[in-house]
């Protein structure tokens, strides 16, 4: 499929939903910044499954408080506020696509702790980048790879093909794709436009493996290009350190003992990312 095909195939979906009125103002409040942290916090509290997500992770053996965190505002303070994005995400997210759990645990809690992951990372290198919001790289992060969800949902066989054949190679899924001519960025993208996201979500999704290739919003791009490195750094070492990975850094003035402190700390941010994950399922 080239990609007018891909976007037709996007448009053709007819069991993919409007994004929920509950998810944009959600992303509305958290990238534009909009109302104070209490607002955030009365938003969670009019979605009853929102809610009961955040008490349940709260009260869960992860954050050693079973059973005594009575009500949302202490909840949100225990379980932390990029914690909390991620269930929120996670939960809407999972709502539209509730067919996600056909594909299987495994391959489900591997798609989303990339995406943990990858936003954790995106937020921290944001926050010594001043021009790129931190809590916006956050969002960015999470939702890079929203055209893998799609694909896995809605092009379940081509999906499950590349997979495999991927695994069987020993090479990143994005090298295979190109062979089924479908392309998880360019689902993204055609997603991110039925959705009405906002241009650098678009750009993100299209271009975070090939950021010099985007015409704006670089900065972010870039930023979420080298998170999904980090993220992917136990899989495919070899991408830590490669020329493309030195001009990213490079043009986002990362220097070499920066980067070896975001290499150093993926152990311990793999183990929150487990963490969160054991308080959702």
């Amino acid at each position: 499929m080239d990609e007018n095909e891909i976007r037709y195939k996007v448009s053709r979906i007819k069991n993919l939903p409007p994004l929920p009125l509950a998810l944009q103002r959600m992303l509305d409040i958290l990238i534009n910044e909009v109302g104070s942290p209490d607002e955030f916090e009365s938003f969670i509290g009019y979605d009853q499954s929102l809610a009961a997500r955040i008490l349940c992770a709260a009260n869960s053996a992860c954050y050693g408080f079973r059973g005594k965190v009575p009500d949302l505002n202490r909840a949100v303070s225990v379980v932390g506020c990029d914690e909390v994005k991620s269930i929120c995400v996670y939960a809407l997210m999972s709502e539209i696509f509730s067919r996600l759990n056909s594909i299987g645990r495994a391959e489900r809690e591997r798609l989303w702790k990339h995406a943990f992951a990858t936003a954790r990372i995106a937020y921290h290198i944001a926050r010594k980048r001043p021009w790129v919001p931190k809590n916006e790289a956050y969002l960015l992060g999470l939702l890079h790879d929203l055209g893998r969800v799609v694909m896995a949902v809605h092009f379940k066989d081509e999906y499950r093909s590349i997979q495999k054949l991927a695994r069987d190679r020993n090479i990143p899924t994005r090298c295979v794709e190109s062979q089924f001519g479908i392309d998880h960025t360019l689902v993204g993208k055609w997603i991110s436009i039925r959705w009405s996201f906002p241009e650098h979500f678009k750009a993100v999704m299209e271009f975070h493996h090939e950021p010099e290739k985007s015409p704006l919003f670089k900065p972010e791009v870039r930023i979420v290009a080298l998170a999904n490195i980090l993220a992917n750094s136990k899989i495919y070492p070899e991408q830590l350190d490669d020329d493309f990975t030195r001009t990213y850094c490079q043009k986002l003035h990362i220097t070499e003992e920066e980067w070896e402190e975001y290499k150093d700390r993926m152990g311990q941010l793999w183990s929150e990312v487990d963490q969160l994950w054991s308080s959702l399922e």
